[in-house]
């Protein structure tokens, strides 16, 4: 098939397939593409007709926005850019799911935006008056020594404003970039940790939690700042799914080689239509500028770094259920381990 030559500056320094496309219509012509778009998808070069549109290959959704879209295809997943440039031109860059997982910073993104925001109400709501109500109550301490009773009010009012200024510097520390370092780590200890961090947060006021911990759960070897990230992203979008009020159970097993967490709610569950979505990028049903919709997306990405697999399904009695899988250590994570 004869294709039209588009001059992309630097287009050959670009190490993942891409395409060049028109759009004519409702369709996008093919005009130009790489040796790895070619050797990527096989078929696109054996039948000139088939080849002929991007729609004629791949999910026509895919190609109508600009920015980043993910996409299933034969039995693997794909990230793709979609930038698009004057005369109705657009270039389509292909990264698949394991080169993408190759970027850190997406793993930050989310926890950013959520810490920015949980961070911002804390420090507004909290960290400005407690200066003063420390120093009023030392001065209070110092005042009224020679009564027992006073004094035990206001040693618990102290230790009440040192929970509030420790509670301020979790969330700050916890939402550093990590190194990319592993470890040997205990998730029910990461699950009751981001938890605590978690329960003072306005949203969780009205939240019950349930723990059902095996308590001969093997350690893990595992990047302990990116699995913290799961438990507080998945902890945040039962919270907000139950709009506030409700039960999380938290539970913890081994069965098959392999460590089983378990996070359910009692919200409204997932409607059957977006769930072959709910770990796709940007995918979100929350109002505009309530969130990112890479919470999730993340949460995969670091349960496949990991080896892991996460999936979310319905209950029957009420509300949705994520389901986490790790396969017990292997040979190379201890040899990773020694190094």
């Amino acid at each position: 098939m004869k294709r039209e030559k588009i001059d992309f500056c630097h287009l050959k320094e670009l190490k993942y397939p891409w395409v060049v496309s028109k759009k004519e219509g409702t369709k996008h012509r093919i005009a130009e593409y790489n040796e790895l778009f070619a050797k990527k998808f096989l078929f696109f070069i054996k039948s000139e007709k088939a080849g002929e549109y991007l729609e004629d290959l791949f999910a026509p959704s895919v190609f109508l926005e600009p920015g980043l879209t993910f996409f299933p295809f034969e039995n693997r997943f794909y990230y793709i850019f979609n930038l698009f440039f004057k005369d109705d031109y657009g270039l389509h860059i292909f990264i698949e799911e394991g080169e993408w997982l190759k970027f850190p910073h997406w793993f930050y993104t989310e926890r950013l935006a959520s810490l920015g925001k949980l961070a911002g109400e804390i420090s507004h709501e909290v960290k400005n008056p407690l200066s003063g109500i420390m120093l009023y109550a030392t001065m209070l301490k110092e005042e009224l020594q020679g009564n027992p009773t006073y004094k035990e009010w206001i040693d618990r009012i102290i230790a009440l404003c040192t929970r509030c200024q420790t509670i301020v510097e979790g969330l700050l520390k916890f939402g550093k970039p990590e190194q990319g370092k592993k470890e040997w780590i205990n998730f029910n200890e990461i699950a009751k940790k981001v938890y605590k961090l978690l329960e003072e947060y306005p949203i969780f006021e009205h939240i019950e939690v349930e723990w059902k911990l095996s308590e001969n759960l093997p350690p893990f070897f595992a990047n302990r700042t990116q699995i913290e990230q799961v438990f507080f992203n998945i902890f945040i979008n039962a919270a907000e799914a139950m709009k506030g009020v409700g039960k999380i159970t938290v539970e913890t097993r081994l069965k098959n080689d392999n460590i089983i967490i378990k996070i359910s709610d009692t919200g409204p569950g997932v409607n059957s239509e977006i769930m072959p979505f709910i770990f796709d990028p940007f995918f979100t049903t929350k109002e505009k500028d309530k969130g990112t919709g890479l919470g999730l997306s993340i949460c995969y990405g670091i349960v496949k770094s990991h080896r892991g697999k996460i999936k979310v399904y319905n209950l029957k009695e009420k509300g949705a259920c994520f389901e986490i899988s790790f396969p017990l250590q292997t040979r190379e994570a201890l040899r990773e381990d020694e190094g």
